[in-house]
């Protein structure tokens, strides 16, 4: 059994979209050992899930009476919130929630920067890891691709993006790669381009990974990740992954009008567009916190945010927590 919170107020269309995507998880038969915890006031979570005909005695409902606006100030909002004996922001409710044993992993499509803040004061990080990363699986051609970091921090390091090559490959093996390649991102394929720290970065893992049994092709370019045939792990500073991740899903919305354009039918257009947000999971697993966090997209549809609960799963299922703990513990 395993048990994911998910943040009700978390979203543009929340309360009613993350209710569609309860209603949809727990009536599908597949996922008799799939529990929720829903964090938000209990009458408004009652009542939306009673609505839609959902069996409440499994699901567990969680008092907390508000979200983090996305105009907040998220790392002040959350730090006063997690203060508190009691707390009032679903963010920092679902995240205890971890905490206490009381949910296996916890899930938000609303304010980015206040997970990633709630998570690492709550959960607090895993040891050794120097700052947390937020991972995405992007759908690409030859195979899916795991990008990090993409906006958990904006700044990097030599060490830094180390750990997140390490824990991307965890990643990548928990959501079904065999022996992921690791690439860095960065203007050419070759050695010594780029600025100071992807050249200086490039030099160090190109010996550090294989001596850890890590297969390390060396640079790559930016349209390595929707090709996902030379490498299965693309690491990048937050700053930078985030532009790139934005920049696909500009992309692919463009060539979404385009398909919709030329062929009169606006059917298969939006099946790229739903291809490109969540391929087989949607939104960005925080990599290097004591405790499962998935972070979705705050205009994400009801598909979306039940793409999230099946990362969340699969990454409680496949332990990767405990696998990026003990590798870092080696790496220390």
């Amino acid at each position: 059994m395993t048990t994911v919170a998910l943040d009700l107020l978390g979203g543009d269309g929340a309360p009613g979209v993350v209710a569609d995507a309860a209603a949809t998880l727990l009536s599908n038969t597949a996922n008799t050992g799939l529990r929720l915890v829903l964090v938000g006031p209990v009458d408004v979570a009652r009542d939306q899930l009673v609505a839609r005909g959902v069996d409440l005695s499994r699901v567990t409902l969680l008092p907390a009476t508000s979200g983090v606006s996305m105009d907040a100030s998220p790392l002040e909002v959350v730090r006063q919130d997690a203060q508190r004996e009691v707390a009032e922001t679903t963010v920092v409710v679902a995240a205890r929630a971890v905490r206490d044993g009381i949910a296996d992993a916890w899930v938000s499509v609303g304010h980015t920067g206040a997970s990633v803040a709630s998570a690492v004061l709550t959960l607090g990080r895993i040891t050794g890891m120097q700052r947390p990363a937020l991972a995405v699986v992007v759908p690409a051609l030859a195979s899916p691709v795991v990008l990090l970091d993409v906006g958990a921090t904006t700044t990097g390091s030599v060490g830094a993006l180390e750990q997140f090559a390490i824990a991307g490959h965890a990643f990548a093996v928990a959501v079904g790669v065999s022996s992921p390649r690791i690439g860095l991102l960065t203007i050419g394929s070759e050695s010594g381009k780029g600025d100071e720290l992807r050249v200086e970065t490039d030099a160090h893992l190109a010996t550090s990974l294989p001596a850890r049994g890590l297969n390390y092709v060396g640079p790559v370019e930016g349209f390595d990740v929707t090709r996902g045939n030379r490498a299965q792990v693309i690491v990048t500073d937050g700053f930078t992954g985030n532009i790139v991740l934005k920049s696909i899903e500009g992309a692919a919305a463009w060539a979404a009008h385009q398909i919709g354009v030329a062929y009169g039918d606006s059917g298969p257009a939006r099946g790229v567009i739903r291809h490109a947000a969540a391929g087989d999971f949607a939104g960005g697993l925080l990599l290097g916190v004591e405790g499962v966090t998935v972070v979705g997209h705050g205009a994400g549809t009801a598909a979306q945010v039940i793409g999230c609960v099946e990362l969340a799963r699969r990454a409680v299922e496949q332990n990767l927590i405990g696998n990026i703990s003990t590798a870092m513990a080696e790496l220390s």
